[in-house]
């Protein structure tokens, strides 16, 4: 963080499920009277988290990344700083973010499944929630579930 502060670009991996994770991910290695202050110093400095996960393809044919993007914005920054709470969680920030260049896992999956890409069982097993993608995607003709079977 230090590094970001002093203007530096700096690239990072950390193995979590999606952006809002690596968020508590990163707060949550510090002492927790130490937390505060790394709240405040990461709102302040990241500028983008972005997410992937790779799902088979639906014909076969190998992966593809479903990719999360968080942006920094005066939003998402308060968020990191005061925390998640009922109403305001990151997830939210990043599904009515679009126009500032956010996407959320669940939305690049329903894109992907419209599109033919992914299957309907891929992109519910991958979900960050399935009961929220099964109802988005309720207006298509069900596929046969491997499930099922």
């Amino acid at each position: 963080m230090t590094a970001a502060e002093t203007g530096h670009l700096v690239f990072s991996t950390l193995h979590t499920i999606d952006a809002a994770k690596t968020v508590e991910r990163i707060i949550g290695e510090f002492p927790i009277t130490d937390q505060g202050a790394v709240r405040n110093r990461l709102s302040q400095s990241f500028r983008y988290i972005v997410s992937q996960r790779l799902l088979p393809r639906k014909d076969g044919k190998g992966r593809i990344a479903a990719i999360e993007i968080l942006k920094s914005t005066m939003r998402t920054r308060e968020y990191v700083l005061k925390g998640e709470a009922d109403g305001r969680s990151l997830v939210d920030a990043m599904e009515d973010g679009n126009l500032e260049g956010m996407q959320h896992f669940d939305q690049v999956l329903e894109a992907m499944v419209r599109e033919a890409i992914i299957s309907q069982d891929t992109a519910l097993l991958y979900s960050s929630n399935p009961g929220n993608l099964k109802l988005a995607l309720s207006d298509l003709p069900a596929e046969d579930s491997e499930f099922e079977r």
